[in-house]
């Protein structure tokens, strides 16, 4: 029952409900909205480390993406998270954690090698961070300032560099509506 719920939810036919369904299906209805608190999270990446948001609060902003190895536009932004990796990795850090929608990690494994990825990668099994963020659609991402603000879901900036002084700032809302409400 809930895994069928759960499909109805991200295939986005009872968004306005989302929550509400969430929480019945005992998913925290954590908020992932521009200006909010981005919702905590604990996860083991792929080379064995433990990644949790919170630790890097007052030290480093976050660049979160949501993905799986089948989606290709997904496939597409790969050299993007690599070639920030290697110019700004230190300033940001960047963590892709796959919903585990249709994947696994053996696939998650052969996608890092054959696509040299040197950023950290995690596997949401159980698909409690992704339901945490309310991830209907991949890629999806997030940045999370060194406050732990989140600033874009999705709508990211092309050129992170520029940004990162605003990053390590406090937060002021944005009178730009349009930047609040990012949509696919």
């Amino acid at each position: 029952m809930r895994l069928q719920a759960v499909k109805i939810v991200k295939a986005g036919l009872i968004l306005p409900l989302s929550g509400f369904v969430l929480l019945l299906l005992g998913v925290p209805a954590t908020a992932a909205n521009v200006g909010e608190l981005a919702p905590d999270f604990e996860i083991a990446t792929q080379d064995g480390t433990v990644f949790r948001l919170s630790d890097l609060r007052g030290r480093k902003p976050v660049y979160v993406v949501f993905w799986n190895t089948w989606c290709s536009y997904c496939i597409k932004k790969t050299p993007r998270y690599q070639k920030l990796q290697e110019q700004i990795g230190d300033k940001i850090e960047i963590i892709a954690i796959n919903t585990t929608w249709s994947d696994s990690p053996d696939d998650m494994r052969v996608f890092e090698q054959r696509h040299q990825v040197m950023y950290a990668t995690a596997f949401d099994n159980g698909e409690l961070i992704t339901d945490r963020y309310r991830v209907v659609n991949v890629p999806t991402e997030f940045i999370v300032d060194v406050n732990g603000v989140i600033r874009y879901r999705d709508g990211v900036p092309e050129y992170l560099a520029a940004h990162l002084p605003d990053w390590l700032s406090s937060y002021v809302p944005s009178t730009d509506t349009a930047q609040l409400s990012c949509r696919k």
